[in-house]
């Protein structure tokens, strides 16, 4: 399948100055096909540099392999310029360092190398703009590297002036060379360059393990493997192309941990101290049961009693606060809520994330003079839906009915008839005293709660308090977490 798949694609990277067999530069290839930010510097480059798309395959290698060095056999005289900045690369005692971070790691390598291509690119720029020796023999080794792909392509037999436009293109490429060697000798450039792209690589995985994760601990990574690769990728680019997607990820993990601790408490307070029954919940089991785990006379015969249901376990009260049923968030994107948006969002995913470390159907109701309702059965989402929900907003006015009335056609349908609703709003909306009874009377029959989160200081909850059973006022989404009790 892999080698059909490759028939199909032009194989981009072929040539290089570094040790990549035919596996790296497959995959390498394969990577590239997947990520639209390498496709971009790909593109980008092969326009400026000769060769840059080789240099950026390269570059990957030397971060991904386990043991990456120069070839030493003889360069080609057109690769002699990628090779002379390897070899600065590689010379790099910051080089040797971060590949700790990169070596083996598909995802890290490749956004490594995105970053670290884009500074060289803009070092090539920058140094072509204030070094006219530098720009004169880039524009020879372009001009004549572009002519060499020409009479390639166009398949003319082999004369005394192709040989003497080869010759040339050797030579401009070997100038090429000495004066990228000339350029780097005696800066930091490169160690720089190198330290800013793992940072920022480091920082972008960061962002996505804060926006995938669960509210588990120690849950992020496990969450990223179950992602697949070319999904990562396009979080990648969307972070990168959407600054606020960034404040989005961290209010994400703020609010997950905050959620965390919040179900850590709910469910120690779910025991009810004053019941016994039979079980094997290790979390509910009597001091008496725990005890005799210490004692050899007594341990198998735990052993086989807890595999068997048959140990002393405290009983559970009854129904939760807000149940373990499905949820329905309720959340004002009017146009008062945009200085709020990083908040909001980040505050919607903790809420998600616990739908589906619980396996409960959840429903986002996004609101402002109209509804948008969209439904994730068990709490799972995946990239595109996340990327999505983090470019949209809806601005405009308010309106309660719109949102609360999509809720109950959601409650009256099976997947959701045990829902508790979250409404969240800055803002005051007029309902009818029907529509509020109504609502109220389908509370009752369906038996769902409500709660409401009033956010800022002088919200009016006139309204929202005939139709919720708990009210919250909060200053920001900080304020929230009676939410994440949910």
């Amino acid at each position: 399948m892999r080698k059909m798949f490759l028939r199909k694609h032009e194989i981009v990277y072929k040539n290089s100055t570094v040790n990549a067999d035919a596996f790296d530069k497959r995959r390498f290839n394969e990577l590239l096909k997947m990520s639209k930010g390498l496709k971009e510097i790909k593109s980008n480059g092969d326009a400026v540099f000769p060769l840059f798309s080789q240099l950026m395959g390269d570059i990957w290698s030397a971060l991904y392999k386990s043991k990456p060095d120069l070839i030493t056999d003889e360069i080609p005289k057109e690769l002699l310029p990628n090779y002379s900045y390897m070899e600065k690369v590689m010379a790099e005692e910051l080089f040797k360092g971060s590949r700790e971070l990169t070596k083996l790691d598909d995802l890290s390598s490749a956004l490594s190398t995105i970053s670290f291509s884009n500074q060289v690119l803009d070092w090539i720029n920058e140094e072509a703009k204030n070094n006219g020796e530098f720009k004169n023999a880039l524009e020879k080794a372009m001009e004549s590297y572009n002519q060499q792909k020409n009479d390639e392509g166009e398949n003319t037999t082999e004369n005394k002036n192709q040989q003497q436009g080869s010759n040339e293109h050797e030579n401009n490429m070997q100038q090429l060379a000495d004066q990228l060697e000339s350029s780097l000798t005696g800066t930091n450039t490169i160690g720089s360059m190198l330290q800013e792209s793992i940072k920022e690589s480091q920082q972008k995985k960061e962002n996505m393990q804060k926006i995938l994760s669960g509210i588990t601990s120690g849950s992020s990574s496990a969450e990223m493997e179950k992602v697949p690769l070319r999904d990562k990728f396009e979080l990648a680019q969307a972070l990168e192309k959407n600054p606020n997607f960034k404040k989005i990820s961290d209010w994400a993990g703020k609010f997950k941990q905050l959620a965390r601790s919040k179900q850590k408490v709910k469910h120690k307070e779910t025991v009810n101290r004053s019941g016994v029954t039979i079980g094997n919940e290790i979390e509910r089991l009597l001091p008496s049961e725990m005890a005799n785990m210490a004692i050899p006379a007594a341990k198998n015969d735990f052993v086989r009693r807890l595999s068997e249901s048959q140990t002393m376990v405290y009983n559970k009260k009854g129904k939760d606060k807000l149940g373990k049923g499905p949820i329905i968030l309720c959340l004002d994107e009017s146009g008062s809520m945009r200085n709020l948006e990083s908040q909001s969002k980040g505050f919607a995913l903790a809420i998600m994330s616990i739908a589906q470390k619980q396996k409960r159907d959840f429903a986002l109701i996004s609101f402002s003079n109209n509804a948008n309702v969209t439904v994730f059965p068990k709490g799972k989402s995946d990239v595109k839906d996340i990327i999505k929900f983090a470019k949209s907003f809806m601005s405009g006015g308010t309106n309660f009915f719109a949102p609360l009335k999509n809720a109950l056609q959601l409650i009256n349908g099976s997947r959701f008839k045990n829902a508790d609703i979250i409404f969240v709003t800055d803002g005051e909306a007029n309902l009818t005293k029907e529509f509020i009874e109504e609502f109220n009377k389908i509370k009752v029959q369906k038996k769902f709660q409500c709660l409401s989160i009033l956010i800022g200081s002088n919200v009016n909850e006139e309204t929202v308090s005939k139709f919720s059973d708990n009210t919250v006022k909060a200053k920001d989404f900080t304020q929230a977490d009676k939410a994440f009790e949910v």
